[in-house]
């Protein structure tokens, strides 16, 4: 499934550059107009984000908050191609490279980029400290409107969560949390949020078989999709809509769905989406008897679903190597928290024998006089 995707592209490249009809802005508020701007159509030619955000990342004249957020819109980038491995480590290079800014709306954002990439990577006790940590940092800033946004997508990913967990009363409540917090920012720019809002929120309802209910949203998904002009969010809203009335045995209606959904993805790349559609389109012919169709789409769904597996060992690896790599960090921790531990013992232990060393030589030396004193005492006895 898409998750928190942006639409439409405002920027381009050649060779030397940017192009239609400007090169690379001088200014940091062109610079970061023009990240805002290829954000919005990230999910439909994440490359073009990508190499934006090199190229801005390698300038070293820029400054260290605008660096940051090309790497930002580079994790975006990667994670729309479910490059998740290549997306970690921009999102931990941007992590870094954030400490040295005092910005919490920034830091809201880059926690909320890896809470989501864990999620996506399936380490979900990882992604929850993460969205739970944004979403404190996000109630206690005092501007509501600054961070609401992150707060509302921080609740939507909690969402995804628990519907992943196949728990769909508790994503509903998450789901309808987040789209609470859009609807009350009233922001054009969260239009394309809320149609993925909706879109899993009906295919909850879909899972839980109240149709009705799934249909309201599914359609809701796809008016908000419309607004953005988001073929990729329509077809899968499309996609959702058309099984629900597979499962109530509309099957001339979903297939007729499903192909307006087909062609609309033509032009988005997503495997996911694809998978779901080719799916849907053999499974509703094979209801039909429609046999040629069947077979053209069983065969297009078997070649995406080789194509994704694929995709999916690249992530697992990933996901591997960073839980190796945490593990790592916690035992370097313990290290050298154990080494801290043992010097300052060392020198407590090194302090307490000088004490005593101290102590002992005094009381010779005292020692010493008395007995000096004494032989002289006696001494004069005896004269």
């Amino acid at each position: 499934m898409a998750k928190f995707t942006y639409i439409v592209l405002f920027v381009c490249f050649s060779i030397q550059g940017v192009c239609w009809g400007y090169n690379l802005p001088k200014s940091y508020q062109r610079i970061d107009s023009l990240l805002k701007a290829s954000r919005r159509h990230v999910y439909e030619n994440p490359d073009k984000s990508i190499e934006l955000g090199v190229s801005i990342y390698n300038n070293e004249h820029y400054s260290i908050k605008t660096r940051v957020r090309a790497l930002m819109l580079m994790t975006l980038a990667y994670t729309s191609k479910r490059d998740y491995q290549s997306a970690l480590a921009y999102i931990i290079k941007a992590n870094a490279l954030s400490k040295d800014i005092d910005d919490k709306v920034l830091q809201i954002q880059i926690l909320f980029r890896t809470g989501i990439l864990y999620q996506q990577l399936k380490i979900f006790d990882k992604s929850i400290d993460y969205l739970e940590e944004t979403e404190e940092l996000a109630l206690l800033y005092p501007v509501r409107d600054s961070v609401g946004k992150h707060l509302a997508n921080s609740y939507i990913v909690k969402g995804f969560i628990y519907k992943d967990n196949l728990n769909c009363d508790i994503a509903l409540e998450y789901f309808d949390k987040g789209i609470k917090e859009y609807e009350r920012l009233k922001r054009e720019e969260v239009n394309a949020n809320l149609s993925i809002a909706y879109y899993n929120r009906g295919n909850c309802y879909t899972l839980l078989s109240e149709y009705k209910a799934a249909k309201n949203s599914f359609q809701k998904s796809i008016a908000f999709a419309q607004l953005e002009n988001a073929n990729s969010l329509i077809a899968f809203a499309q996609k959702g809509l058309a099984e629900v009335y597979t499962q109530e045995g509309e099957y001339e209606k979903a297939i007729n769905l499903l192909q307006t959904a087909y062609h609309k993805s033509k032009t988005v790349g997503d495997l996911v989406l694809n998978l779901g559609i080719y799916n849907g389109l053999f499974e509703n012919y094979l209801a039909l008897n429609q046999w040629e169709a069947y077979q053209k789409y069983y065969e297009l769904y078997s070649k995406t679903q080789l194509e994704i597996k694929v995709s999916e060992r690249n992530s697992i690896s990933a996901s591997i190597e960073e839980s190796h790599k945490v593990q790592n960090q916690d035992l370097n921790l313990l290290k050298l928290q154990y080494k801290e531990q043992l010097y300052w013992i060392l020198i407590l232990i090194f302090i307490i024998i000088l004490g005593v060393l101290f102590i002992e030589r005094k009381n010779r030396t005292a020692i010493k006089l008395l007995k000096s004193k004494l032989k002289s005492v006696q001494n004069q006895k005896q004269s």
